[in-house]
């Protein structure tokens, strides 16, 4: 019998009560004690899972590291001109990232005390009312974030889920599930407290408004920007109703943007509903006692105008209601200079071997007041006014001793973006039409083996490429003997297949070194224009000219700087030689005459009586370029100091430019920047082989330059 017992006690593992062979099952199943400490268990096993489901989250992200580092990290690339002026920012973020709607935005750090009190009490309130008694994870709210994925989180969670875990799991990207929300809220939970001890409360309240994701206002985050784009103040000036404002649209961001389009019944009910979060932030911060019950009624009652809006109120004090809304037409907000630079410098930045993420500061070549002036004529408020929707324009200036870009800028309609499609001075490679004859001449007059100069003549008449007619842009011929230079002035498509009939292979070899793409499917003769450039490709070609020959690689970064403000290596190619000496000069002084003859087809280039007084009547030489469809406008020009290069036209190569812009050379009279840029070089250089004949400059008698071997 005791055998029997004893051996129905030692299969204990078959029976789940009770965990010892030496505890007798009680007679009651359940009881109070029994159900509490069962509960207290599950609560253990589940806290506990939570940890090691967050360990893992953060594991497997890399999110440790980030963390400890996470100052460094969202602090920004502060950005100078060549003078050491403020640019503006760049933000540090993840290369390459898809998924994120905006991986990468401008934004600028302001300290706590550089932002108002009214918007760190509605802030912290509304967002986060514990915020200064917990250590990150504020455990009262804790299961409505594990359940809702939102809502629940403290301001330290949210800023891990905005910097550190955004692209990971469901948070910016296309993944969606209660295990990611999860397994996110997790990782949240276990790196909040970490965050916390390394920096202490106040610093994770500055970061935290420095990287709100106001991503639906102009694609910026940050305190700063917000205060900027909605409210043009700084955020020390935010008032209370502007910062429940500001805090009131962190939930849906995006309604806050309207466009022209928008029916005035939803855009008004989205202005409401803005109004009605505004109220909602203001309630939160009386119920709390962080405001009086006046406070209340004096923010509540201001008519609020926020930039992009025009809005009608009726009523005032505690009864002020929306009548209508819609979005202004006057506004604008142009980003800072660096914005849409920005993919730019990352690029050149990993060019160099340099990771961005450990850079603090970098030194441009932009100078500052030139850049201002080409935006602001690339925006449309130059002499040839805006450009027309579909209608793009990019725009460059190349300091041509080194090949740093001193001024960049592009648009669409008016729209600036750091979309790298939509930077056209560096991404649009269009058919550069007939600004390759410069080049094409200048390949002719260093062949080696022949005596072809500005003085050669060739015969304006009816010409064929193959199977081609070619005919000039007038549609007339003139009938009779011109000159290189006169052809070139005149932008003769005759003279120019003419003279590259037997050089096609040089020329194509020229354009190849400058950094030109073939287009296999235009079939017509490269010395028509056929070859696709970008505008920065065109100025540095033309810069050549005026460098004594020599191709320099185009660049952005003057100086880097790590998080140590210790100065870092660029790596960079030196300026390499592209033609001979007497075949640049004797170009420039070609180009010249496309200003300055009477044939010169932009003599509005010449200088004023004024710029003469002023001493800008450097040497300006020019060319322009329009392709047969009229898709595309370009112009190029160079000083003894600068080259420029403008391309007008339609991205996508269906819409013609207007009439009037054509009509008007409005890419050519973008040139005339150049003039009121400042010169310390005002003279190019005259190289031994140069002799001026009436005036023009060609070879000595009998010297035939030939041109090295095109860069590779």
């Amino acid at each position: 019998m005791r055998q029997n017992s004893l051996k129905q006690r030692l299969t204990f593992w078959r029976n789940p009560w009770p965990r010892t062979p030496f505890v007798q099952r009680p007679k009651s199943r359940w009881t109070l004690r029994r159900a509490l400490r069962a509960g207290l268990a599950s609560v253990g096993v589940l806290t506990l899972g939570m940890l090691g489901l967050g360990v893992a989250g953060a594991w497997s992200t890399g999110s440790f590291t980030r963390v400890w580092n996470l100052r460094s990290e969202l602090r920004p690339i502060e950005v100078q001109d060549r003078r050491g002026g403020p640019l503006g920012v760049i933000d540090h973020c993840r290369e390459g990232q898809t998924t994120n709607a905006v991986p990468c935005r401008e934004s600028l750090s302001v300290p706590l005390t550089g932002v108002s009190q009214a918007f760190l009490l509605a802030y912290v309130a509304k967002e986060d009312v514990r915020f200064f008694s917990h250590s990150g994870v504020d455990l009262g709210r804790l299961p409505r974030a594990l359940l809702s994925g939102a809502g629940g989180s403290t301001l330290t969670m949210q800023l891990l889920k905005n910097n550190v875990l955004a692209g990971h799991f469901d948070y910016d990207t296309q993944r969606r599930g209660l295990g990611l929300v999860m397994t996110r809220k997790a990782t949240e939970f276990v790196l909040a407290p970490l965050v916390t001890l390394r920096y202490g409360r106040p610093e994770v309240l500055a970061m935290s408004v420095n990287s709100l994701p106001w991503i639906g206002i102009g694609q910026r985050k940050g305190v700063y920007d917000a205060a900027q784009a909605v409210f043009g103040v700084d955020p020390a000036d935010l008032n209370l109703a502007q910062s429940a404002f500001l805090v009131g649209l962190l939930p849906a961001p995006g309604r806050y943007l309207v466009s022209e389009n928008t029916p005035p019944e939803t855009a008004t009910a989205r202005f409401r509903w803005m109004r009605s979060q505004q109220l909602l932030t203001l309630r939160i911060l009386r119920s709390h006692g962080l405001i009086s019950g006046n406070d209340y009624l004096a923010a509540a009652s201001v008519p609020l105008q926020p930039r992009l809006w025009r809005a009608e109120y009726a009523g005032s004090s505690g009864d002020l209601r929306i009548v209508s809304a819609a979005r202004n037409p006057d506004y604008r907000n142009d980003p800072e200079p660096v914005w849409a630079m920005q993919e730019l410098v990352r690029r050149e930045l990993r060019a160099a071997g340099l990771n961005p993420s450990k850079v603090s500061r970098v030194v441009l070549t932009i100078d500052a007041r030139a850049q201002a002036e080409l935006s602001r004529r690339v925006s449309g408020e130059g002499a040839t006014g805006p450009r027309p929707p579909g209608i793009a324009e990019g725009a460059a200036v190349v300091d041509v001793r080194g090949g740093g870009i001193v001024a960049l800028a592009s648009s669409t309609g008016g729209n600036q973006s750091s979309d790298a499609g939509r930077q056209w001075a560096a991404y649009a490679q269009r058919p550069v039409a007939s600004t390759v004859k410069p080049l094409l001449y200048a390949t002719a007059f260093g062949t080696g083996d022949t005596d072809l100069n500005q003085f050669s003549t060739f015969n304006d008449q009816a010409t064929r490429y193959g199977s081609q007619a070619i005919g000039n842009n007038s549609g007339t011929f003139l009938g009779r003997a011109v000159t290189v230079r006169e052809a070139n002035a005149r932008s003769l498509n005759t003279v120019a297949v003419q003279v590259g009939t037997g050089r096609e292979a040089a020329l194509r070899r020229v354009l190849a070194g400058v950094n030109y793409q073939e287009d296999s499917a235009n079939r017509s003769s490269p010395a028509l224009g056929t070859f696709r450039a970008v505008p920065l490709a065109v100025a540095a070609a033309y810069g050549s000219f005026a460098n004594g020959g020599t191709l320099c690689q185009l660049h952005l970064l003057a100086e880097v700087y790590g998080t140590n403000d210790k100065p870092l290596p660029l790596r960079r190619r030196d300026c390499q030689p592209l033609w001979d000496p007497v075949v640049a000069y004797e170009t420039f002084d070609m180009l010249t005459g496309a200003v300055n003859d009477s044939a010169g087809h932009v003599q509005f280039l010449r200088p004023s009586f004024f710029q003469r007084l002023n001493g800008q009547n450097m040497p300006l030489g020019a060319k322009s370029g329009t392709t047969d469809d009229i898709n595309d406008m370009w112009c190029a020009g160079v000083t003894p100091q600068y080259a420029m290069a403008v391309w007008i036209g339609d991205p996508d190569g269906r819409q013609s430019v207007p009439v009037d812009l054509y009509r008007e050379q409005a890419a050519c009279r973008e040139i005339g920047l150049l003039r009121g840029l400042p010169h310390d070089i005002r003279s190019v250089e005259v190289p031994p082989g140069i002799t001026q004949v009436g005036g023009v400059a060609v070879p000595i008698p009998g010297l035939k330059p030939r041109n090295p071997v095109p860069p590779g």
